[in-house]
């Protein structure tokens, strides 16, 4: 297994070359509150040239059963946002949002519907109550219907993770890890000693039902797929070793039937990660820096994913603590781009399970352009 970590810290190499460069500083950067008070685990998606809509978490802190669903949007490429309107809130604790577009005009949510406390409120995972539920808008997000369980039953309970991604076919891939690990599934990678599965579901049916599961790997979570345009798919997951929590990569080139070798690029505790897709083979990776300073960085590849440039890309530097990140970046027509990310906690109170201590989600507009610029020479 080849651990090299390709995209090393900048900020600790010997090199002539700028060591980072500030995302916030190019020409064209807009930086923008999406919410506060809440905004937890946020996920992005376009619905249209320049409207995106973000799903993210409201009404409790990092757990709590007051946890719900909300959806925020903007209709100018991530310069104003409107009000959170609810898209799920039960009596769980509503979390873990995977969106994604299913079909013109629809989306497609699911989440992780959380029943682990105890008569108190407070978490208590021995209960063993969880599920997986899904629910859909035919009208990008304005109303909601049809809120239910996973129907591939035998991954009932485990969580969906960030965005829902359409193949070239049509096929949907919805990542998720945890749960059972199935069995009679072949060509998966390991990492570590590879105790949670990381799957991608499939529908084939504008995401009403899933199932026919691939495992990619085992040891690995909150994972992102790329489908890339040489026919290679491109996986990122952060390792489950809590020492560690590091992002590896591996690349199929059979269409999720088989995995190479994981490659680590990131540092311990820099997580999880998001992938996009740029023009002429770009790869932008954006994920959380939990070690100081705390933040959200990047890494650009210019040749499918295949190496990284080594400088970071800066979206936040100037976070409280290890309560952050979970970046989701949209690449919008005509090049702009809107990574999103969430903090939560204070300087003297980095982190707060239950409570949603100084929360917000944070959105950083920049071209990509101004970004290819910026890295000209060694990207």
């Amino acid at each position: 297994m080849n651990q090299e970590i390709i995209g090393m810290d900048s900020r600790d190499m010997d090199t002539s070359e700028p060591r980072v460069i500030d995302v916030r500083s190019l020409p064209g950067t807009t930086v923008t509150e999406v919410v506060r008070g809440q905004g937890y685990f946020p996920v992005i998606a376009a619905v249209g040239e320049r409207e995106v809509v973000v799903a993210l978490r409201g009404g409790a802190g990092h757990i709590g059963l007051g946890g719900r669903l909300d959806l925020v949007r903007s209709r100018d490429a991530g310069l104003t946002w409107e009000a959170p309107v609810t898209v799920v809130d039960s009596e769980r604790d509503d979390r873990n949002p995977a969106l994604g577009m299913v079909r013109e005009g629809a989306l497609a949510l699911a989440y992780h519907w959380q029943g682990n406390y105890d008569a108190q409120g407070k978490w208590s995972p021995d209960l063993k109550r969880q599920d997986t539920r899904i629910v859909y808008s035919g009208d990008l997000g304005r109303t909601w219907t049809g809120d239910e369980p996973l129907h591939y039953t035998p991954l009932n309970g485990a969580s969906p993770f960030g965005k829902i991604r359409c193949h070239a076919d049509g096929t949907l891939y919805l990542p998720i890890y945890s749960g059972p690990v199935l069995p009679g599934l072949k060509g998966f990678v390991t990492v570590g000693p590879g105790t949670s599965p990381s799957y991608l579901l499939r529908s084939r049916d504008h995401g009403r039902t899933w199932g026919d599961p691939i495992l990619v790997a085992m040891g690995l979570n909150e994972a992102d797929v790329l489908f890339l345009p040489d026919g290679d798919w491109l996986f990122a997951g952060r390792s489950e070793q809590a020492d560690e929590q590091a992002i590896y990569l591996c690349r199929s080139h059979d269409e999720g039937a088989t995995w190479g070798e994981v490659e680590r690029v990131t540092a311990p505790h820099e997580h999880p990660p998001d992938l996009t897709l740029l023009h002429r083979d770009r790869v932008l990776l954006t994920f959380g820096r939990r070690h100081p300073p705390f933040g959200v960085e990047g890494l650009l590849s210019q040749d499918l994913g295949h190496t990284w440039d080594p400088r970071r890309l800066v979206f936040a530097d100037d976070l409280p603590g290890g309560d952050i990140g979970y970046p989701s970046t949209i690449l919008l027509a005509g090049g702009r781009l809107v990574t999103v990310f969430y903090s939560a906690g204070t300087p003297a109170q980095p982190f707060d399970a239950y409570t949603a201590r100084n929360a917000f989600c944070r959105a950083v507009c920049y071209d990509e352009q101004s970004l290819v610029e910026a890295c000209a020479g060694t990207c």
